[in-house]
Formats: structure tokens, C-alpha cells, sequence
């Protein structure tokens, strides 16, 4: 072999080389993009599955159907229906929430319970309302401990944690079914001067692992969930014909009220 035909073969070696050196980093660096992009599309998924929910009166693909609701309820309390369900609740209040409710009057109690809801051994108290500056049902929390009133859905944050899984299907959220049924029950309501959300106290603060009421089995439950942790539940009845609830637990580590139950079945 001559010296030119051995400078070739040495030139061509170095070019091998150089070729097998370069690519194991090309793919390298395909295999760290795609782990990147796949611990992206993993962090993205469980945040939008733990996202707190927003209420179904600010989502704009509800808008015609919450605005025809608010003008309803609008209807029912210039018809002054909501207003002898407030006047039947607030003689049993503490001066204290009577004091809350007097200076916030655009606030009509429609039902309310109580319970040790925020768990850090208060008092607490839940109530039903209806906001006559913007036509809408609330739930406001008053937590005993910090001397606070808070809405849900608003102050105080709220994830379905049932809302991937096949045993669930209510399509909005609590504030939007309570109105729905309020207006179902609006002949109930001019005869009874009541309505199903003080009927048997079904909106309660309770251990839906001991109350009959709640059918775990049939029912739709985050088995995450132990029964050791479902005291002081605030469960919130869904329909005034079926023994329908949805329960929420507050999560003290993420001070979140997450709904880890519910149930939709007739009798």
C-alpha cells in the first residue's frame, strides 16, 4: 500500500469515527427532550385535575343558562319567598351573626347548619344565601377560630376530586344545583315557607361513614379517602326529590375544600 492510499484510509477512520462520536449525543439529547416533554404533559395533567373549580356563574359557556336562572330567583324573592325563610332562620342566631347579617343585607338566609367544618375546633357554620346584588345562590362558611366569613368558590378554594372519575356526573357546581332546586320547589316553598334544605336538615356538617344517610357503596367515592377521615364532612343535598348529595372535606395542608363524594340516586 502506497502513502497516498494510506493517508486515505487514515482520513477515512477519522471521518467513522467522528460520525459514531456525534450521534449517540444526538440521541442523547432526543431521549432527554422527550422525557422532558413527558414530565411536562404529566405536571399539566395533574395540575388541571387538581385545578380548583371556578362557579358555573362565572364560566362564559354557562351564561345563558345561569342567566335565566338569576332572573328566577330574581322573580321568587321580589316575591318575597326568600325573605320569610331568613326571617324563620335568623331568631336562632348568636348577636353576633345577626350583627354579620345586618350589615350585609343583600345577603337572605335560605338554610344553614353548623359544625366543626374548618376542624380546628370552632364553631363553625355554614350557610345557604341568596346575594340579591347579583341574583345568585352562595355558600358561605363562617370559621369560628379566625372570626371569618368566606364564600366557596370565591375566598375559599374548591377541587371535585371526583370529576374524572366514571361514577360522576353532575355536570356544574354546588351554588348552580342549589338554585335549580330552589326554583323546582317554588310552589313548596309559597305553601310550606320552607324547602328541602332545611326539611330534615339535610344540609349538614356530619361522619358520612356512620350516617345512613350516605351510601358509600352505591355512592361515588374517592377511595383516597378513609372512613377514619370522614367526620366533619359538609355535605350539601342536591336534589329535593332524590337523596342526592355532594360532601366536601376541608384540607387544612392545602386549605382547599375538596368534594370526595357524592351521590345521585333515588330512594
Amino acid at each position: 500500500m502506497n502513502l497516498q492510499n494510506i493517508l486515505l484510509y487514515i482520513l477515512f477512520l477519522g471521518l467513522v469515527s467522528c460520525h459514531q462520536t456525534k450521534a449517540p449525543k444526538t440521541q442523547i439529547t432526543a431521549t432527554k427532550d422527550t422525557a422532558a416533554r413527558s414530565q411536562e404533559q404529566v405536571a399539566t395533567s395533574t395540575s388541571v385535575q387538581n385545578a380548583p373549580d371556578t362557579s358555573c356563574y362565572e364560566k362564559p359557556r354557562f351564561a345563558d343558562r345561569t342567566s335565566e336562572q338569576e332572573q328566577q330567583l330574581m322573580k321568587m324573592a321580589n316575591n318575597g319567598l326568600f325573605d320569610k325563610l331568613h326571617q324563620k332562620l335568623t331568631p336562632a342566631l348568636s348577636a353576633d351573626q345577626k350583627d354579620y347579617f345586618l350589615s350585609h343585607v343583600n345577603y337572605t338566609i335560605l338554610a344553614l347548619t353548623k359544625g366543626n367544618i374548618f376542624e380546628n375546633g370552632g364553631n363553625d357554620l355554614g350557610y345557604i344565601v341568596y346575594n340579591k346584588d347579583n341574583q345568585r345562590i352562595e355558600i358561605i362558611l363562617f370559621d369560628q377560630k379566625n372570626n371569618s366569613f368566606k364564600t366557596l368558590y370565591r375566598e375559599l378554594k374548591v377541587v371535585n376530586t371526583l370529576q374524572n372519575m366514571d361514577c360522576s356526573s353532575s355536570f356544574c357546581t354546588l351554588d348552580y344545583l342549589i338554585a335549580s332546586e330552589l326554583i323546582y320547589q317554588e310552589d313548596y316553598i309559597r305553601l310550606n315557607e320552607s324547602n328541602y334544605l332545611i326539611d330534615d336538615n339535610s344540609f349538614c356538617v356530619d361522619n358520612i361513614a356512620t350516617n345512613k344517610n350516605f351510601d358509600l357503596q352505591r355512592g361515588c367515592l374517592n377511595k383516597k379517602f378513609s372512613k377514619d377521615a370522614m367526620s366533619n364532612t359538609l355535605c350539601v343535598p342536591t336534589s329535593s326529590v332524590y337523596a342526592n348529595f355532594q360532601c366536601l372535606k376541608y384540607n387544612r395542608t392545602k386549605q382547599v375544600f375538596e368534594i370526595y363524594f357524592s351521590q345521585e340516586f333515588a330512594d
